[in-house]
């Protein structure tokens, strides 16, 4: 059987919000802290791992998830895609799963449908449909094969380490690529739930505070019955919570 790791790739040095992973979805609980918990028992992912940078601010994500207890791979700040390979390598993965760390509401059932299916179809890489998600609610996954041969090869751009699977969504004929299909009330690429300014975090906040104050979990299907029966899509609208 194949292992299967997912990774958050996490930094403290965010260019328009730093350390907005550490900050606060409600109470004490950071957004990489609920995603870290949310993830850790995903079906048919056999460990969460969290790859930061060896940057001294990162030492606080890596005694995040001391605490959380994750395991942790620290590499280059700027070769995202060096990173996942050390990861790969630490934890032995087969496969991985790319996550980004700025999505506290990722749904780990989400994620256990795009690795099933990656399983079942034997592709190389495999991503939600184009539309069907909201931002911040996708999943990537990847075999490490794929990844490794990229980072050895002379030609990878800078832009390419960066975003780690960009050269496989742009050259999808390369690679055995999988889109997989969600239900059509999950069709809204137009909700970002993803954060990476000051609005934007408050707007999460809001989502968890409705999502408590109705009593519903914090799933896809929930998260996009909320807003679309709120008709709120943007942090700057209001009455989310009300």
């Amino acid at each position: 059987m194949k292992r299967t790791v997912a990774v958050i790739q996490a930094r403290m040095g965010s260019r328009r919000l730093p350390g907005k992973i550490l900050e606060p979805l409600h109470d004490d609980v950071s957004l990489l802290a609920y995603q870290c918990r949310r993830l850790r028992h995903t079906e048919g992912v056999d460990e969460l791992v969290i790859a930061t940078t060896t940057a001294r601010r990162d030492d606080v994500i890596a005694e995040l998830a001391q605490r959380e207890g994750l395991r942790v791979c620290r590499g280059s700040e700027h070769d995202v895609l060096g990173r996942f390979v050390l990861a790969a390598d630490m934890s032995l993965a087969d496969t991985l799963v790319r996550i980004t760390s700025d999505s506290p509401f990722r749904d780990p059932g989400v994620i256990a449908r795009c690795v099933a299916e990656h399983r079942a179809h034997g592709a190389e890489y495999t991503r939600p449909q184009a539309g069907h998600l909201p931002k911040g609610l996708r999943a990537e996954i990847v075999e490490t094969r794929v990844l490794r041969q990229i980072d050895s090869d002379r030609a990878t751009t800078d832009r390419e380490r960066e975003h780690v699977t960009i050269r496989i969504r742009e050259n999808p004929d390369a690679y055995r690529c999988l889109a997989v299909g969600f239900a059509d009330n999950l069709h809204h690429p137009e909700f970002d739930l993803s954060v990476d300014t000051a609005d934007e975090l408050e707007f999460v906040r809001m989502i968890h505070s409705s999502l408590q104050a109705r009593a519903w979990p914090a799933d896809i299907d929930h998260i996009c019955a909320l807003l679309t029966e709120t008709a709120l899509a943007q942090p700057q609208q209001q009455g989310l919570a009300s």
